[in-house]
């Protein structure tokens, strides 16, 4: 890391020769073993200390290249996906409505990636540095590994998975090493937890090619539905809503997406024009009602 450059007021080679410094002879009745100890909490200080600079040093750095103009920008539209290999050979697989941002002069002397919305990585080793991958207010330092990684700005916070690999993260005033499998959850307020198994499925699932809801609102899986399927669905009866939707279908079939829809909501697909809608369909809800019964 690079330092601040800066000159160690505690090393007297430091002073010039015209400083002069009144030292004050330790008190006899001090005991050795509490002067040692006394030295030993300001190493510990003093090297606290330094890290701190260095690392405040290195993230400056990064926050420059982030924000260049030269800066690599790579995004996808609602419903589209994409796979790039980055020069140190890493892979990543882009999901859905996400913008990356990848430094320039990426594996010269630092690797970072920027993302807004969510990513699979795959990174692969590097003489040259680490990678840094910032995501919403945390951020995860690797050498190798592999994870998923999801910070879109409506959902509140940051998930991530890393299944294989160990990790650096830092998020506000919290660093943490993780080792793989593990999960966490960094909230808005830069607050981190474990994160619960089955949020990480659905927000992961995209990944091995699914889309998973459990117990949600119509009315929240319609914006999510156009994120991953790319189709926005009017809803003229706006008490449908507040159906509650439980579904599973391959993120590459929206045929299938849109049955599962229909009847985990006991709503039925149809154009009014050219645009798609939603309208009641209580043949299903009486279907599903003696199926129950049975």
């Amino acid at each position: 890391m690079t330092g601040d450059g800066g000159k160690n007021p505690n090393d007297p080679h430091t002073f010039h020769s015209t400083h002069h410094a009144h030292i004050k002879a330790a008190d006899p009745g001090m005991p050795v073993s509490q002067i040692v100890i006394v030295g030993l909490i300001i190493a510990v200080l003093g090297g606290g200390g330094l890290w701190y600079l260095n690392r405040a040093g290195e993230d400056n750095k990064l926050n420059s290249l982030f924000s260049s103009s030269e800066a690599r920008k790579i995004s996808t539209s609602m419903g589209q996906r994409g796979d790039i290999t980055l020069s140190d050979g890493s892979t990543l697989n882009i999901g859905p409505a996400t913008k990356l941002t990848i430094i320039p002069d990426y594996n010269k002397q630092y690797r970072g990636v920027k993302v807004e919305g969510t990513a699979k990585f795959d990174v692969k080793p590097s003489s040259g540095a680490p990678l840094e991958v910032r995501a919403g207010g945390g951020v995860f330092v690797l050498n190798e590994g592999a994870f998923v990684i999801r910070s879109y700005d409506d959902e509140g916070g940051v998930t991530f998975k890393l299944t294989t690999g160990t990790v650096q993260m830092r998020a506000k005033d919290v660093r943490r090493d993780v080792t793989a499998p593990a999960a966490l959850h960094i909230g808005k307020d830069s607050s981190v937890s474990d994160a619960e198994a089955g949020a990480v499925e659905i927000a992961t699932a995209w990944a091995d090619g699914k889309v998973i809801f459990r117990d949600l609102p119509l009315g929240d899986v319609l914006p999510l539905f156009n994120r991953y399927y790319a189709m926005t669905i009017d809803v003229k009866d706006k008490s449908l809503l507040t159906r509650r939707v439980t579904m599973e279908a391959a993120l590459d079939s929206k045929l299938k997406a849109i049955a599962a829809l229909e009847a985990s909501a006991f709503v039925k697909f149809a154009y009014d024009g050219q645009a798609p809608v939603l309208r009641d369909d209580p043949a299903a809800a009486a279907k599903a009602a003696k199926a129950a019964k049975k």
